[in-house]
């Protein structure tokens, strides 16, 4: 897909192009069919262009990522708890770093 090549090969582009309204947060949520997975892929992207950049995002980075939507696109929708956004990346197969008290519920 052309979307995920600019996000996932240019990260520091996408993001500015989301920041800068070229192509809004609405088109990221619309985009993604859910806030766990918009939220998931804005924090993956935000990850990798870090100074230690990583390929996978912490559930506390998609927690953030998903308030950020929200602020962004003025409360539009519900904000998911964190559990909410926990189970929808696993039921999606992505890769999330949690708390290790995560892993032994």
């Amino acid at each position: 897909m052309a979307r995920n090549t600019e996000e996932l090969e240019r990260p520091t582009e996408w993001l500015r192009s989301l920041q800068e309204g070229r192509r809004p947060y609405r088109w990221l949520l619309d985009d993604a069919g859910g806030v766990a997975l918009a939220a998931y892929r804005l924090a993956r992207a935000r990850c990798r262009v870090q100074p230690l950049p990583s390929p996978i995002p912490t559930l506390a980075e998609v927690c953030a990522a998903a308030r950020l939507l929200w602020r962004e696109l003025g409360g539009a929708f519900e904000l998911p708890c964190e559990m909410l956004l926990y189970a929808e990346c696993e039921a999606s197969g992505l890769p999330l770093i949690v708390p290790e008290s995560r892993h032994a519920a």
